[in-house]
């Protein structure tokens, strides 16, 4: 009886190990076909769908994030987003930092988010690996809901290894293409690669029926600032002109140098009425500031022209007739915005527009 029963736990031993080692095989194969595609991608999205997509099919997740830090920028990923709370005060163990902007990336948009009722998850059991601590920090999250068998550790350390590896190709390919899409004095995009962004930004508003806006700029005597100053002075004024336009406009806004001392501001979402508003803030403000160059304060001001895609197929008619514009707004006397907030120097089209918006404010007040 004694040895029937050590034989049939010695069959049943054989048996589970055997199926253990089909199991392994399966993953093992799973984990091959995954890390293949992980390392051929060059977009981060890409590359952490892959991963996400890989875990949920060996170990099934309840919870999968990654959070990656950058300067005073973090992102996080997670999937699904209804736990995107939870996952936020695991992140906030591991990332410290004040005044850090902070932006959450969800692979299914289409999913409930966390302000729908969710199972409380248990953060104890998450799982972190580090994944990158050099210029940029990077951890990986994991809450499998299959047991932890013990060659998944090892799938898991072998996944965030091709994450590592993937990664710093990505951001070094990116670090490439970012020196090569920047103008060196003004930090802005220069005229190549502000086409490029232009051709994209136009085409996705003509699919989703949005608006898009741009506006040209000009600084006004900039001759006479190089004649009076120096090229020095006049490349300080560039400078500290562009870094006043980035930082009043949105992070979805782009500016680009588009000519010696002509800029273009690409203004997704914005309707002519909204971005000649933009454009007569930035006058102000420019108006009223002042460029050190050595002993010298120069003053500045700058001419805008506004237009926005309407009927326009493509984007060079759309930059012509901002340029037209601007021409007229150096015309008026530059240090000026065509169209104008005045009626005495708009276009009757963006008079009424004008007129309407009023219109409504008013009537929503009321």
């Amino acid at each position: 009886m004694l040895d029937n029963l050590k034989k049939m736990m010695s069959d049943t031993g054989s048996a589970f190990n055997l199926i253990l080692r089909i199991a392994q095989g399966v993953d093992y194969q799973t984990l091959s076909q995954y890390v293949l595609n992980i390392n051929k991608y060059k977009d981060i999205d890409d590359i952490l769908f892959e991963a996400s997509t890989c875990l949920k099919d060996i170990l099934n997740y309840e919870l999968f994030g990654f959070a990656m830090q950058h300067e005073n920028t973090l992102d996080v990923w997670v999937d699904p987003r209804i736990h995107g709370t939870s996952l936020l005060d695991c992140v906030r163990e591991d990332f410290s930092g004040q005044n850090i902007d902070c932006n959450i990336h969800y692979f299914d948009k289409n999913t409930p988010d966390a302000s729908q009722n969710a199972d409380a998850i248990d953060v104890n059991n998450v799982i972190s690996y580090k994944v990158m601590d050099s210029t940029h920090v990077a951890r990986l999250y994991l809450l499998p809901r299959r047991k932890m068998l013990y060659y998944h550790y090892n799938i898991i350390n072998i996944i965030v290894g091709s994450i590592r590896n993937a990664l710093e190709n990505a951001l070094a390919m990116k670090q490439l293409e970012t020196v090569a899409a920047i103008d060196p004095l003004t930090n802005c995009y220069n005229r190549r690669a502000f086409s490029a962004c232009l051709e994209k930004d136009i085409a996705y508003a003509r699919r989703y029926k949005n608006d898009i806006s741009v506006v040209m700029l000009d600084i006004d005597n900039f001759k006479r600032i190089n004649d009076t100053y120096g090229h020095a002075a006049g490349d300080a004024v560039l400078k500290s002109v562009s870094a006043l336009i980035t930082a009043t406009v949105r992070k979805s806004d782009y500016l680009a140098r588009y000519g010696g001392e002509e800029f273009v501001l690409v203004l997704p979402d914005t309707s002519l009425y909204n971005a000649v508003q933009l454009a007569e803030k930035l006058r102000k403000k420019i108006m009223q500031h002042e460029v050190a160059a050595g002993d010298n304060h120069i003053g500045v001001t700058m001419s805008f022209g506004a237009a926005c895609l309407e009927n326009k197929t493509e984007g060079t008619s759309l930059l012509k007739e901002a340029d037209e514009r601007l021409y007229q707004a150096k015309a008026y006397g530059k240090n000026t915005v065509v169209p104008s907030m005045l009626p005495c120097f708009a276009d009757k089209n963006f008079v009424m527009q004008t007129r309407r918006s009023a219109r409504t404010d008013a009537v929503a007040a009321a």
